[in-house]
């Protein structure tokens, strides 16, 4: 073969980032299809959906890297590992799935990609002070707008209970996942990669089946779990956690930070774009409006707190 026509690590990266960025962002519509897309009717609870999905996920991960003869981290890397597995992925994500069941996927997705304004204000308290340039505040200001503006549109659905509750669930989530990220930063666990994020899906998905425990199996599935649930878990472990996580991990050894971070601001697009066609969420220009400024503003917070990391750091 002509070495000439093999393509470089770069370009490889940017194929990868591709990946991440769509499935990914696929991942809201398959946790909607999972639990069910009618709020009126009998559903399968989000936080059972995402015990399943990340403790098979996990237990997968972890058995095959074993295999491959990679080595358990020690113990103190073992805590780090269930603190940010329970934070991010018990609580994080399992709140997200919940919220799911109430929520439509596209507005879902564009909240959750707030997340960066969540990191920079608890990275001020948690680890250094955040210089509030114009550049971040304007940013932040744009993102709340533009989650203004999108709920705008939903000032109606916020009259019924079940909406405002996963509204408040989605934005804990986001929350409680920048906690996640920041510890995650801040430890930079010494394990394998592949292995810690399995480990990472493993205990997260314990840590959830505890919480199913403790509020009733039988109460979380009230109808026998079809096609759709185990079609979303399989599609969610395949390409959400196992394709999705190697792309994007790829992705951060080849690729400059502030352009791996794209996947962030790509996410939404995917998934309103989705959401619209699979199951006709509701999508006008007012809410595109909303969605872009949201992007934009969540785009100058991001940018301008890697590169006052990077000024910290010389």
């Amino acid at each position: 073969m002509d070495r000439s026509m093999l393509l470089s690590p770069k370009a490889k990266a940017y194929i990868a980032l591709a990946l991440v960025s769509f499935f990914w962002g696929t991942t809201y519509l398959a946790i909607r299809i999972g639990v069910g897309t009618n709020p009126e009717e009998e559903q399968i609870h989000g936080l059972f959906l995402s015990a399943v999905r990340q403790s098979l996920a996990g237990g997968l991960l972890v058995g095959f890297m074993l295999l491959r003869g990679t080595k358990l981290p020690d113990r103190k890397t073992l805590l780090q590992l269930i603190i940010i597995g329970l934070t991010m992925l018990c609580l994080a994500n399992g709140l997200a799935s919940w919220a799911l069941q109430y929520v439509p996927s596209g507005l879902s997705s564009v909240m959750s990609a707030t997340c960066p304004i969540f990191i920079a204000i608890l990275s001020h308290f948690l680890i250094h002070p955040v210089k509030w340039s114009p550049r971040l505040v304007g940013g932040m200001l744009l993102g709340l707008l533009g989650i203004a503006g999108l709920s705008y549109d939903y000032l109606e659905d916020f009259l019924n209970p079940a909406f405002t509750f996963g509204i408040i669930l989605n934005l804990i989530a986001t929350f409680l996942w920048a906690v996640g990220s920041i510890y995650t930063a801040k430890w930079k666990p010494n394990t394998n990669i592949m292995l810690g994020a399995g480990l990472q899906m493993l205990f997260g998905g314990l840590g959830t089946w505890c919480i199913v425990g403790a509020m009733g199996v039988k109460e979380m599935v009230p109808v026998p779990l079809g096609w759709d649930f185990w079609g979303s878990i399989a599609y969610l472990i395949i390409f959400g956690s196992f394709v999705a996580y190697t792309a994007f991990m790829y992705t951060l050894e080849n690729l400059p930070p502030t352009q791996a971070s794209l996947y962030a601001y790509l996410n939404p697009i995917v998934a309103v774009v989705l959401g619209s066609i699979v199951l006709t969420e509701r999508v006008n220009l007012i809410m595109a409006f909303a969605i872009a400024i949201t992007i934009v503003g969540v785009y100058l917070v991001n940018t301008d707190f890697q590169n006052q990391g990077k000024t910290k750091s010389t």
